[in-house]
């Protein structure tokens, strides 16, 4: 029987000067509030919170920080013991960062001892967001290690590890390593790791990982394929920020989804990089298939996607000439299967305007897809990428455009650069060229801009209507939520359209309402 009690074995922790609970009240967020009530008997006051079972008040206890849920104690006696039952641990230091290193110290030192007080037999999810001070002379590394050993130990299922700095200069500055205990873990399932390193000798074995996202990392070949040999329940893979490797080859049947966003090369020491990098992926089961951000002097080659449903091509590239239409149409190509598929703004506009090139002859391959999203601005320079993309998409049932005002600086500087347009009729479309590739379209949903200005879009939209013999339905999106701008313009184009004739008497012309943007998230 243990003679200390839980207060007792708190303050002794070592590094602590007595006082650590006194601090944790004393530095609480949150602000005394005097509350006005309509009633003056204390007997009507009544402790609701106190009253529920006990499993919901550890499930709400859960869902705040750990340091949070330690300070409920001085609420009452009855409230001394509920904190150790939960099973949902979040660490952030990030607020007192800001301060100096000996709040960062004192944040280390109460949770060190804290966690031993914890009863629950298993973490069902935990969250650590640590931000290390390069100005200490202390390494933060141990504390970490110590920390997943715990909840490794407590055989937690969800695991969100986030590694931040107070500067930007890492340069000679070794990033966090995870340490190997934590590398072979039988209990995870959802796993999400930022700003770390694996060491060359770690074998990664997470039998139980159904969902993995990685994120500013250099990752290995022999990492990648001892995630995919040793994670046999996998169902999600997601790389942002990510480098390293030239082979992704993804054999798992269970493995369904994969992310790829933003091709970068960490700073410091993590690793030597000259010229273009290049990258393969082998996915034959993967049905959801995600390339987004810069991807800036990078190669990638997809191969064997199969069984690919959903596909959105979001990249994008700083310098103009490192992602040329080649590698582009080459991609189309490699997701010409997709049922879904999402194409950026610049992905149209690098084709549109190497299509105005004769010399490339860049034309699109087939595509099998009955739902199409872009994110292009109508104008004189998309126009002919529009003609194309709708030729190569006999199955197409459902067309959807989401331009931004990024999209229009894009066209709107493409235009000004380029030549050819002086030659090239941007309403030539209007003459039936490709009438005969619209039979299967059946709904047009079209965000248009915020603008009183007319543009290519209603053109556009005209000979839709002109052309879609099965087409039912024209949504027209507003693209502000309360905007008198969008509300005008968007009915004046409703009114335009109704009055336009159309190919299919059952189409019916209406107002849709606001939603999200595809290309504003990942």
């Amino acid at each position: 029987m243990s003679t200390r009690s839980e207060k007792d074995q708190f303050r002794s922790s070592p590094g602590d000067d007595g006082n650590s609970e006194s601090w944790l009240v004393g530095n609480s967020p949150q602000k005394n509030v005097k509350i006005e009530t309509g009633c003056n008997d204390e007997t009507d006051l009544v402790d609701r919170i106190s009253h529920l079972p006990h499993a919901l008040i550890v499930q709400i206890l859960s869902r705040l920080s750990i340091i949070d849920a330690f300070r409920t104690t001085i609420l009452s006696k009855d409230w001394q013991y509920f904190w150790t039952a939960i099973d949902n641990l979040v660490y952030d230091n990030e607020e007192f960062n800001c301060s100096n290193s000996s709040m960062v110290h004192k944040f280390i030192s109460v949770t060190d001892n804290v966690l031993p007080l914890l009863s629950s037999s298993s973490i069902k999810k935990c969250s650590l967001n640590f931000v290390f001070r390069h100005n200490d002379e202390v390494s933060y590394f141990p504390v970490i290690d110590k920390w997943l050993e715990f909840v490794v130990n407590k055989k937690v299922e969800g695991l969100s590890l986030k590694i931040s700095y107070d500067t930007d200069d890492i340069e000679n500055d070794q990033p966090y390593s995870l340490p190997k205990v934590f590398c072979s873990s039988s209990s995870i399932q959802k796993l999400k790791c930022q700003n770390c390193r694996i060491l060359d000798d770690c074998v990664l074995n997470w039998t139980s990982l159904k969902i993995l996202t990685l994120e500013d990392l250099l990752i290995q070949d022999k990492h990648i394929s001892q995630i995919m040999s040793n994670s046999p329940q996998l169902e999600s893979f997601s790389l942002y920020k990510f480098c390293g490797f030239n082979y992704l080859h993804m054999t798992s049947p269970n493995c369904k989804k994969l992310k790829l966003i933003d091709h970068y090369h960490p700073i410091g020491d993590w690793y030597s990089f000259e010229g273009d990098c290049c990258f393969e992926v082998v996915a034959p089961y993967v049905e959801h298939l995600t390339i987004s951000g810069d991807f800036d002097y990078t190669i990638i080659e997809l191969k064997d996607l199969s069984s690919l449903d959903h596909a959105k091509l979001d990249l994008c590239s700083d310098e103009f000439d490192s992602l040329d239409e080649g590698i582009l149409i080459d991609l189309l190509v490699s997701i010409g299967c997709a049922n879904e598929l999402i194409l950026s703004s610049w992905f149209i506009k690098v084709i549109s305007t190497s299509m105005m090139d004769e010399e490339l002859k860049v034309s699109l391959p087939l595509l099998q897809c009955r739902w199409l999203t872009i994110s292009s601005y109508v104008s004189k320079v998309s126009f002919l990428m529009l003609d194309k993309l709708l030729r190569s998409t006999p199955n197409l049932e459902k067309l959807t455009m989401f331009p931004d005002l990024e999209d229009f600086s894009i066209f709107q500087n493409a235009e000004k650069n380029t030549e050819a347009l002086e030659l090239y009729d941007p309403l030539s479309f209007q003459e039936n060229i490709f009438k005969d590739h619209l039979q299967n379209l059946k709904i047009v949903k079209v965000m248009p801009f915020c603008t009183s200005e007319a543009t290519e879009l209603d053109q556009f939209l005209k000979f839709l209507l002109e052309h879609a013999i099965n087409l039912e339905k024209m949504v027209i999106v507003p693209k502000h939520k309360g905007c008198n701008n969008c509300a005008t313009n968007t009915s004046q184009l409703i009114k335009c359209l109704s009055l336009f004739p159309r190919a299919s008497i059952s189409t019916v012309i209406s107002l849709g309402p606001v939603t999200r943007n595809v290309f504003n998230t990942l």
